[in-house]
């Protein structure tokens, strides 16, 4: 009886795909970027459209509807403070260029 020689085994390496890798990454990236944007677009536009009808209520006194003076104008400082600077830090976060 002889020595039985096995036949040689293949190994199989798998060697990741950089470029798909980095182009699922991308498209993840800019989904959920997209996903933030449009969420905060519609808050603030909500915000905004709340505020004006407000404005719209005291202008009109519909049912003795009546707010301060002051109150209004706080109200539309603090409005146009808090949309203006939000969307510059969420615009400024979210399109910076990666710090190398």
């Amino acid at each position: 009886m002889g020595a039985t020689t096995k036949p040689p085994q293949r190994t199989t390496t798998i060697v990741p795909d950089k470029d798909w890798a980095t182009k699922v990454t991308l498209s993840h990236q800019l989904d959920l970027q997209q996903k933030i944007v449009i969420f905060l677009l519609v808050a603030y536009g909500f915000l905004l459209v709340s505020t004006i009808s407000l404005f719209f209520l005291e202008g009109f006194k519909p049912l003795g509807f009546n707010l301060d003076g002051t109150l209004l104008k706080w109200l539309g400082l603090a409005t146009v403070g808090e949309i203006g600077g939000l969307l510059t830090l969420t615009f400024g976060a979210i399109f910076r260029g990666q710090k190398k």
